[in-house]
């Protein structure tokens, strides 16, 4: 096949699946590309939720390692609850709470047809755009999180500009509307959404018996991505018979949304390739079908390893993963939509680890920790099953899995005790109201578990009571349940 027939069948991919009409439900085109028909188009979204974490406890029993006081800063977190069991990015210390997760709007159109087009959107939601990271109050009232332009002259290499949504796992890739549970997986909140700090405060400086380093601690960042980054992306799709394939490989600056700033010398390089075999039915995002990803990130970052701010590191990190999901009549026709999915993800390096004491208070401190040097590892799996018995009703379960700091760099300050094991088993039921309003009731077990007793300090003692801390810690982790409407237009 040649090249212009190629990119001819690439663009009628595109131009269907955002009209509503069948073809794949692809995130690269659906994302980048416009109908040759549309001139500009209005749209957004609004999603409000209200969660309670019903199953948590307030914390009990925190000591100093040191000498078993209650009455120092680690004592003063018990009464507190874990930075797990807080609503919102506020994080307020109550377990209850309403919330506006998204108010977005957009224009998208098309500036020369089949040629250039564009996409815009802003967020006034109570989410990572507008929040500093582990900051409680708000800084901004409204966000730019897309704006990109599209180039389609060269066959079979389109070229995409602007703040975007950087290529890498579907669970963040795909849009927030088409996903059908209100809180991402651990291992896409935790590692797969960057968090930009000044200092890496489980780094490679150590103050003895402390574990972080002798930099000047962040108590908040200063940006985050959202799981996007400003750059430029060549993409494109290729229809062979029943098969779409379709690749994308992004250079970003590796920045938050907020700066176009490049803080160092080196690039970002996002990597993605999906192929798709269709499935009759379906349309736009829930278009039926078979679809494989892959898909591979790297970058640089560069933190302070000094209290004077005067020296500093850069530190690699590598995020990898693969998935498969299925919508469709994937078990026959006759017996109904279902949708299947398995996605395994896997960092090296930059691992988020926790604010110190799981909790953003001043009386610990509430040092962000980030376990920056590559030998730092966490992994991810999620399982998701969806039932839809009609148009309005549909069912869904998702198994999550996190193994964070599952191997580490095995430093003095470095072992067996800082894995953290958290698992999550969302249950989930939708009601679709109309194509443009949905209500979403999500319940959630979870366990956190710190499976591996600490074995460096001073003595024994010392030893037991920061086992005891870390146990205090993650059990107090338990189930929440929620509800979220969502309109888009």
């Amino acid at each position: 096949m040649e090249n212009k027939q190629k990119l001819s069948l690439a663009g009628a991919l595109a131009a269907l699946a955002l009209s509503g009409q069948a073809l794949g439900a692809d995130w690269v085109m659906l994302q980048a590309m416009e109908p040759p028909t549309t001139t500009h188009k209005f749209f957004g979204i609004g999603q409000i939720s209200y969660t309670n974490y019903y199953g948590c406890d307030k914390m009990q029993g925190l000591v100093n390692p040191n000498n078993g006081s209650a009455t120092t800063a680690h004592g003063l977190l018990n009464g507190s609850y874990n930075a797990m069991c807080r609503t919102g990015p506020e994080l307020r210390d109550q377990k209850a709470d309403f919330n506006l997760d998204n108010l977005a709007i957009g224009l998208r159109g098309n500036l020369i047809p089949g040629k250039i087009n564009y996409f815009l959107m802003a967020n006034f939601g109570q989410n990572a755009a507008n929040y500093e990271p582990l900051d409680t109050s708000r800084d901004h009232l409204v966000s730019l999180t897309d704006a990109t332009m599209t180039f389609s002259y060269i066959p079979g290499v389109r070229v995409r500009a602007g703040l975007m949504r950087k290529p890498g796992p579907e669970e963040l890739y795909q849009g927030v509307g088409a996903q059908p549970y209100i809180w991402p997986t651990d291992f896409i909140a935790r590692v797969q959404t960057e968090k930009f700090v000044r200092t890496n405060t489980k780094g490679t400086n150590f103050i003895p018996g402390q574990g972080y380093s002798n930099a000047t601690a962040s108590y908040s960042g200063w940006d985050a991505d959202a799981g996007r980054d400003w750059g430029i992306q060549f993409f494109d799709a290729f229809k062979v018979g029943k098969w779409t394939h379709t690749y994308a490989a992004m250079i970003g600056n590796g920045s938050g949304i907020h700066s176009v700033r490049d803080y160092n010398s080196e690039k970002d390089l996002n990597l993605y390739f999906s192929t798709e075999y269709d499935l009759p039915g379906g349309k736009g995002p829930g278009k039926h079908g078979i679809k494989g990803y892959v898909y591979h990130q790297r970058g640089t970052r560069n933190f302070e390893i000094n209290a004077a701010g005067d020296h500093s590191r850069d530190f690699d990190f590598t995020r990898h993963g693969f998935g498969i999901k299925a919508l469709g009549e994937i078990f026959g026709e006759g017996r109904g939509r279902h949708r299947l999915g398995f996605d395994l993800m896997y960092a090296n390096g930059m691992i988020f680890y926790t604010p110190t004491g799981n909790v953003v208070d001043g009386r610990f401190g509430g040092q962000i920790q980030i376990a920056a040097e590559k030998g730092n590892k966490a992994r991810g799996m999620t399982f998701d099953y969806g039932w839809y018995m009609n148009e309005k009703w549909d069912f869904g379960i998702r198994y999550a899995r996190h193994d964070v700091l599952h191997k580490t760099i095995g430093t003095a300050l470095w072992n067996d005790a800082d894995e953290r094991v958290i698992k999550q088993l969302t249950f989930a039921v939708n009601y679709n109201y109309s194509k443009a309003t949905r209500l979403t009731f999500n319940v959630e077990p979870r366990d956190a578990n710190a499976p591996n007793p600490v074995t460096v300090g001073p003595n024994a003692a010392f030893r037991a009571r920061a086992t005891n801390n870390a146990g205090v810690v993650t059990g107090a982790v338990g189930a929440r349940f929620g509800l979220q409407l969502t309109h888009q237009f």
